[in-house]
């Protein structure tokens, strides 16, 4: 369970239930697990069944990187287990190589959505469904806080790009000064070249001279513009 801004504490599981998941979008409802039943298996007690739930989390309730009408409440539920003694399970998650905490995976997924959310004007989904995303960017944002300066690096770099990615709705452009110091010292030096990239675009999109990077220590091409642009390669069911 977590404490929203307001200091009272949320429940996922009541989330869980009070959302009407038969109603609202979802990516491929046929072949793809049903979004309640991936939110909850992110609390398995089995760590397999956790670390397929967050691929399936990527895959379906975000499948190539579009906004649905389930991915607003999930991406609630997700805010909500971040403290969750479950969330410590470590996995290969997404595209890294680098064993993390489950913890770090949810972080990186709540930045790369509101990323999603605001790169460009329209947004990859229906309107109503990409404002009920933007719409929560102050949670996202909130949520990161607690994890800013946590001990385990590969959390704290998932943390900052969590937070900088809702820097882009102009009612948290005001944290931009406290953020640069962050992303110069925390993603610009990451082992994860896709953070090295999105370091050197918030610093241009803000208005600082981002200076060398480091040299790579991850082999393969630099980023396109966008890495994710044409999401995942595989299909549902997974």
């Amino acid at each position: 369970m977590t404490i929203n801004a307001a200091g009272g504490a949320i429940d996922p599981w009541a989330l869980l239930l009070e959302t009407d998941w038969s109603s609202i979008e979802h990516c491929c409802p046929d072949v793809a697990p049903a979004t309640p039943v991936i939110l909850a298996e992110l609390l398995d007690d089995d760590e397999v069944v956790q670390r397929s739930a967050v691929r399936a989390l990527s895959q379906a309730v975000t499948h190539q990187n579009s906004i649905y009408g389930a991915t607003a409440p999930a991406a609630r539920f997700v805010i909500a287990i971040l403290g969750h003694s479950r969330t410590v399970t470590l996995g290969v998650y997404f595209h890294e190589e680098r064993r993390r905490p489950m913890r770090a995976a949810l972080l990186q997924w709540l930045g790369d959505l509101a990323d999603d959310a605001t790169y460009d004007e329209d947004g990859p989904g229906e309107p109503a469904d990409v404002a009920a995303v933007r719409a929560i960017l102050p949670l996202i944002y909130e949520a990161a806080q607690p994890y800013l300066a946590d001990a385990d690096l590969l959390i704290r770099e998932a943390a900052v790009h969590a937070g900088a990615m809702t820097l882009a709705a102009p009612e948290l452009a005001v944290h931009i000064p406290e953020f640069v110091p962050l992303v110069r010292s925390t993603l610009s030096t990451s082992e994860y070249r896709v953070y090295r990239y999105l370091a050197k675009r918030c610093l241009v999109t803000w208005g600082v001279e981002p200076g060398p990077l480091p040299d790579p220590r991850i082999s393969g091409p630099e980023p396109m513009d966008r890495p994710w642009a044409d999401g995942y390669s595989d299909d549902p069911p997974f």
